[in-house]
């Protein structure tokens, strides 16, 4: 995995903007702590995740601590209990007070019954439930992959949108966002954030969001500078992952809102231009919205006058 770094400061051309330079800069795969007893199941982990994450298998919860102390995880896979017996869920609390979309899969064995450690971890809220002696089903393992994605996406990219997102439409952009890798509808984000429909149009009315829909297609352009710009693949595999209905669909989408080609805005930034562009367009509709409520506002004033002249 490469990262492409902005650098400022090329020469400047008169009468033409300076352009940014990019770097390839190496950057080290994500980790993946591996809380397990068996070697086998590290290994089945790395056979079907090393090739885009560091798999880090432990034997112990003080080990996985360490590791939690001092390197970035992207994901947890955690058997109920360690190598002495003591139980990993602590490990999810402690690892989500400093990123709270932190994957996590809890690894149950078919065989072991319902141990109160097992309870406990479930209890935790894990992500995703695997079974140990189906890991070798690469399909239920990218599953994992793809919530590593959206979390990474989410981390990655809100200190640019923060901002720039109204304090209402927050949890929305957000809910969005870490769905990213899917294509979600109107309902869909509704649902999830435990809204009705008619709420969550007024919500964004009120910013001045006439279409809830179009708010959700920034999101997903977000999500596809942020894999064009971290990602080697093709633009078709990239969509396709992104669940664009096809290729030509996303590279519309990123011409008609960005006005750049998909190999354009891979080139110019990823998603840091399209962060840019979402917040000009969050500020155009916030502008709008004000000036309708104070037409409104005008308009009330006014009819009260009138009102008060004719009585």
């Amino acid at each position: 995995m490469t990262a492409r770094r902005q650098y400022r400061g090329s020469p400047e051309v008169p009468g033409r903007r300076p352009r940014e330079v990019l770097l390839s800069i190496p950057e080290p795969h994500p980790v993946v702590l591996v809380v397990t007893t068996a070697h086998t199941v590290g290994a089945r982990v790395h056979r079907a995740l090393g090739h885009a994450f560091a798999v880090t298998p432990v034997a112990t919860v003080a080990a996985a601590r360490r590791i939690l102390t001092t390197r970035v995880v992207a994901a947890l896979l955690l058997e109920p209990e360690d190598a002495q017996r003591v139980r990993t869920a602590a490990l999810v609390h402690e690892a989500r007070r400093h990123r709270a979309a932190l994957p996590v899969a809890a690894l149950l064995r078919r065989d072991a019954g319902w141990s109160a450690a097992a309870v406990a971890l479930l209890d935790a809220r894990p992500t995703t439930v695997l079974v140990v002696e189906d890991l070798d089903l690469r399909s239920v393992l990218r599953a994992l992959a793809t919530h590593v994605h959206e979390a990474s996406l989410v981390d990655g990219v809100w200190p640019l949108l923060e901002d720039e997102v109204p304090p209402g439409l927050r949890a929305l952009v957000r809910h969005v966002l870490s769905r990213a890798t899917r294509a979600t509808t109107v309902p869909d984000a509704a649902l999830g954030l435990g809204l009705h429909r008619k709420t969550l149009w007024s919500r964004c009315r009120r910013h001045g969001v006439e279409s809830v829909q179009v708010l959700v297609m920034w999101c997903r352009l977000i999500a596809a500078g942020h894999a064009l710009r971290t990602r080697e693949g093709s633009i078709a595999t990239i969509a396709e992952e992104l669940a664009f209905a096809s290729p030509t669909a996303m590279r519309n989408a990123i011409r008609r809102y960005l006005q750049v080609t998909a190999t354009e805005l891979r080139a110019e930034g990823g998603e840091v231009l399209v962060c840019r562009a979402f917040g000009r367009w969050l500020q155009r509709a916030e502008s709008r919205a004000r000036a309708e409520s104070r037409e409104r506002m005008e308009a009330q004033a006014a009819h009260g006058v009138t009102a008060g002249n004719a009585a």
